[in-house]
């Protein structure tokens, strides 16, 4: 036997038992444990936050040795841990070797008594690692230990790369449920059966399977269908029995979920398609054999919260318009535990279950559903007991569940959800079958016949519009996610936006009526990101309402999740979508009130951490004064996302400065967009000689000089040429140059000396062009012209400097947000501090970039651009520190957003924690001044490349010192301060990542090993965080 204790070397003795007592653990880790107890494994290692939510992170197993019994036993576990879906890894020890098992993958069918274990589960397999092999055992606790699963580090190793590819989270549960149900609809499509019926028998199904594996339903249920049936299965091979079965149940849940209509037919072949879906799933493979006892789905297992999720992306995929149409989108599982976990938490602490909650946009009741499992827990804590009385759930649920929805479809699963989410609860499971205990009415909706009775709970109707019925009561918790979108918009929202003034989008109304659900409770709502940052009057009114008539907790800006690869699993939305925002804000002030805004926008979708959906990173918090965020115009909401405090001042100050567009008046340069060429919308068009026949279009105009010009026709379309012959009433081929327009665009721009300035980015940059030769362009191009060349070529140096990509970048209402492009008026307002003479002696560097001769490039562009950059700062009057502040911004920032990683996320090193320690004892001593108190450094020397934390330390004493460099083990200082950390705070230091740790005259800077933490910028901001730390305790 080896002598090696893995546990001990990756750190997870802080790992908890499956056995454990309830005392013994936290509410979060105990409701996972329940989930999880029957899944064959023996312990879970949580990642827990600083507000002590733990979410499970990896399974552990122990086995005396890999053999055929112990590989069934790893192989049933995964399938079942595949089914929870919440957790990627399962750790399969034993004396010799430990095996990491990849639980996002599908599992196997075991269909044969001599099925080969250890060659089929080699497919499962991420990696093995034999305790006797040294070497690899290091990649192990570099790869998998708990500090590796606590900061991520396998998602940006390099050496990690091919374990990344063994994961795709394309095949997790949801995925492939979802991905068999649509096969399945497409083959009964092509049967002949029409798609609304297919949708309603896949529903049913599921509902079914979720009572029926939940213990729900028993044989005696399913033998008085269908004698001798033992499940629903059986019931499948028999059509008329299986409508039997629906009727049953279309009565039991009074209309609210299963309503079959008279001329429903199915044959007994469609339901075999559907019973092989739901047994061995659907690939579109031919392989057509079913193995019932080796079911791959499991709906004791699955979460009741996914029904949601499976329910509206199948929908969106047997309808793919329907998001489109109606501006919804699904709301993951983890968005709605993290609102929750904000505004329904359920430590045993929370004793309050008497909440009325509402979802003004239930759809098929994500948020009611976790809502009513919270108030359960609620519940319990206050009694002390575990809540299964039939009477106690409905009384809770109808008391305090409420939810509107238009869609009638989304309603009924809502409805069903709830039921299911109320029966799991009981004891036995089955008493719903009981006459004497009827499941409550919950949906209410006049228009739809088959209900027996009007329930209060569940609105079928249009929430902008007057509720009597749920405007008369008073929440005390709004939550959802409301459609958002600015087309098919319905009157009600039409009407609505007009009344405030708002701008025409389907989110704002949802956002402002939220106020008059609740008068004195709390508000949590997805919106659109682009809410914050329009700068259209429309939009500001909306930002004025919210920011000044409520009052706004935190604003969570999940922005760049819309750049998440579909493989990786950042992705918020299982589907494309905008970018998404949530505001925690309510009516009325609080008694407490905070001067700051919490904000929190992550700068990368790469995550930190491998816990299953979205947990808060402190690395990307800020506190936002409140009364600029009151502004309508304030650009905060941009910047912040993308900079810091250090960011907000210059901007700032930036802004003190005259505009360009003012240069321009004064100068009397002329300025404009270009043409716009006839579309079938042209009802004036325009006759114009003039406009020059040399053309450029956008993607041909290049940074500094452009050389690819042609003439007007090359601008046009192949439908534009067909509007065209037929304006001339020629052929396609025999047009001729053509002189009319939609609009003539600012003609005099057309002409020279003149620059160029596309809307569009150039490889990531701003784009002017100077252009000495008169030439058109279209409206996605603006055009600037003046009799002066060389103040021209000066403007054109300034406008792609570094500086004013900077502020483009942060002030942009679109970029990093929406779209990557830059809008005149954005232009126009650049901040503008050079005079004729500096833009002269610009235009002397522009020519001496040029090569006039040849119209090529000078080899050596980036000397001369750092001579253009150098010398504009200059004319601002830039600080050393407000210069580091726009070099580090454009160097290690704007590379996340333009995904290119490897730089600014890859490992730092001792030179630069050295020169950020240098600066932020700087600016300590700079406040510490005549304090007879002096900041010193230390940096430390032994420093590991997979080391995912740095520390530097600043240590205060009566003199000034040089920077200190140690010889001590950065990984031995980084356990001790976990192991502090964690006996103080329950709370550990790789998970949180960012902190700064007081312990007597000596402060520890723990940061992330990520280049982009440990910059000058960086170190100016976290500087003065310290600051205000220290005047805080004083």
């Amino acid at each position: 036997m080896i002598d090696f204790d893995i546990i001990e070397n990756l750190g997870l003795n802080k790992a908890v038992s499956i056995t454990s007592e309830s005392n013994q653990v936290s509410e979060s880790q105990l409701v996972v444990i329940n989930q999880v107890k029957d899944f064959g494994i023996d312990e879970i290692y949580f990642s827990t936050d600083e507000n002590h939510n733990s979410y499970p992170a990896v399974f552990l197993k122990k086995v005396q040795k890999f053999d055929d019994f112990a590989l069934r036993e790893v192989a049933i576990a995964q399938k079942k841990i595949w089914n929870f879906k919440k957790v990627i890894f399962l750790y399969v020890y034993s004396e010799t070797e430990i095996r990491i098992y990849n639980c996002a993958e599908k599992p196997l069918l075991i269909k044969t008594d001599d099925f080969d274990y250890k060659k089929e589960l080699k497919t499962l397999e991420i990696e093995s690692y034999k305790f006797s092999d040294k070497t690899k055992l290091k990649q192990l606790q570099n790869l998998f230990s708990t500090i590796a699963i606590d900061t991520g580090i396998i998602w940006t190793l390099e050496e990690a790369f091919e374990i990344r590819k063994k994961i795709s989270l394309q095949r997790r549960v949801d995925k492939y449920l979802v991905e068999s149900l649509t096969y399945t609809a497409k083959q009964l499509q092509e049967e002949g059966l029409e798609i609304n019926l297919i949708h309603k028998i896949i529903m049913r199904s599921l509902f079914l399977l979720y009572l029926e594996d939940r213990g729900a339903t028993d044989e005696k249920f399913y033998s008085e269908i269908k004698k001798g049936a033992k499940s629903y299965f059986d019931i499948l091979d028999d059509a008329d029995k299986t409508y039997s079965l629906f009727r049953k149940l279309e009565e039991y849940f009074n209309g609210n979920v299963f309503t079959v209509d008279r001329n429903e037919s199915i044959s007994r072949e469609h339901l075999l398609i559907i019973k092989k879906c739901f047994i061995n799933g659907n690939d579109n493979s031919l392989q057509q054999n079913l193995f019932e006892d080796l079911r791959l789905f499991d709906f004791s297992i699955i979460q009741i919260e996914l029904l949601s999720e499976i329910y509206e992306n199948f929908l969106a995929e047997i309808n793919p318009t329907l998001k489109q149409d109606t501006g919804t989108f699904y709301t993951p599982p983890s968005l709605v535990e993290l609102i929750l976990n904000e505004k329904l938490p359920i430590s045993r602490a929370e004793k309050e279950f008497n909440v009325k909650i509402l979802d003004p946009t239930c759809g098929s009741g994500i948020f009611l559903v976790e809502s009513f499992k919270r108030l359960v827990k609620r519940y319990e804590n206050a009694k002390g007991e575990k809540l299964t009385d039939f009477n106690k759930l409905k009384k809770l649920l109808t008391d305090n569940i409420f939810g509107v929805e238009i869609h009638p479809q989304s309603i009924k699963v809502a409805a069903f959800s709830l039921y299911l989410a109320l029966v799991d609860n009981l004891n036995p499971k089955t008493i719903w079958q009981n006459k004497d205990y009827c499941l409550p009415y919950l949906i209410n909706d006049p228009s739809d016949g088959t209900l027996v009775e009007q329930g209060n709970n569940l609105f079928r109707s249009d929430t902008i519009q007057q509720n009597p019925q749920v405007e008369r009561l008073d929440f005390d918790l709004v939550v959802g996610n409301p459609p958002f979108g600015t087309k098919n918009l319905s009157q009600s929202i039409r009407d609505y936006s007009d009344k405030y003034g708002f701008a025409k989008e389907m989110v704002l109304p949802f956002l402002h009526k939220a106020t008059t659900f609740s008068e004195n409770g709390e508000i949590a709502l997805i919106f659109n990101t682009k809410i914050l940052t329009n700068t259209k009057i429309t939009y500001q009114n909306f930002r004025k309402w919210l920011f000044n008539e409520c009052y706004v907790e935190k604003i969570y800006n999940f922005s760049i999740l819309r750049n998440a690869p579909k493989d990786f699993g950042g992705q918020l939305f299982g589907s494309a979508t905008g970018p998404i925002s949530i505001a925690f804000y309510r009516k009325n002030q609080p008694k407490k009130k905070s001067d700051t805004i919490v904000y929190y926008a992550p700068k990368t979708y790469i995550k930190s951490n491998v816990i299953e959906g979205v947990s808060i990173d402190g690395t990307d918090l800020k506190y936002l004064p409140r009364e600029e965020c009151k502004k309508p115009t304030s650009k905060i909401w941009k910047i912040a996302m993308w900079g810091g405090i250090g960011d907000i001042n210059l901007i700032q100050k930036l802004n003190t400065s005259e505009s360009l567009e003012q240069f321009i008046s004064d100068e009397k340069i002329y300025k404009g967009s270009g043409l716009q060429f006839l579309n079938n919308s042209t009802k004036n068009p325009k006759v114009d000689n003039e406009i020059p026949n040399r053309y450029i279009a956008p993607k041909n105009i290049r940074r500094y000089i452009s050389h690819s010009f042609s003439d007007l026709n090359s601008g046009l379309t192949q439908r534009s040429k067909e509007i065209y012959a037929k304006y001339y009433g020629v052929q396609v081929e025999d047009l001729p140059t053509i002189n009319v327009f939609r609009r003539v665009g600012a003609k005099k721009t057309y002409f020279a000396p003149h620059i160029l300035i596309k809307e569009g980015l150039s490889n990531w940059k701003i784009c002017a062009s100077y252009e000495d030769e008169a030439c058109s362009f279209n409206s996605k191009v603006l055009g600037l012209s003046h009799s002066d060349s060389k103040l021209l070529k000066g403007l054109t140096c300034f406008i792609n400097s570094k500086l004013a990509y900077y502020y483009l970048f942060l002030c942009s209402a679109s970029i990093g947000i929406e779209r990557e492009e830059i809008k005149p008026n954005e232009v126009y307002r650049l901040p503008f501090s050079l005079t004729k003479k500096n833009l002269h002696h610009l235009a002397d560097i522009y020519d001496r970039l040029i090569i006039e001769e040849s119209k090529i490039f000078n080899t050596n562009t980036k000397k001369f651009e750092q001579e253009i950059d150098s010398y504009i700062s200059k004319c601002f009057d830039f600080s050393i520190d407000e210069s580091l502040i726009v070099d580090n911004f454009v160097e290690f920032t704007i590379p996340l957003l333009i995904k290119k990683y490897q730089y600014v996320l890859g490992p730092t090193n001792k030179d630069e924690i050295r020169d950020y320690a240098i600066k932020v004892s700087q600016h300590l001593n700079d406040f510490l001044q005549n304090q007879n108190l002096y900041a010193n450094c230390t940096v430390y020397e032994n420093i590991n490349h997979f080391s995912p934390l740095m520390i530097a330390k600043i240590m205060f004493g009566d003199s000034e010192k040089e920077v200190s460099m140690s010889s001590v083990d950065l990984q031995d200082i980084s356990r001790e301060l976990d192991k502090e950390l964690w006996q103080k705070k329950a709370t550990n230091i790789y998970f949180r990542k960012k902190l700064n740790y007081k312990t007597g005259n000596e402060i520890f800077i723990v940061r992330p090993n990520q280049r982009r933490f440990w910059t000058q910028s960086m170190a100016i901001e976290d500087a003065s965080e310290l600051i205000l730390e220290i005047l805080n305790e004083v």
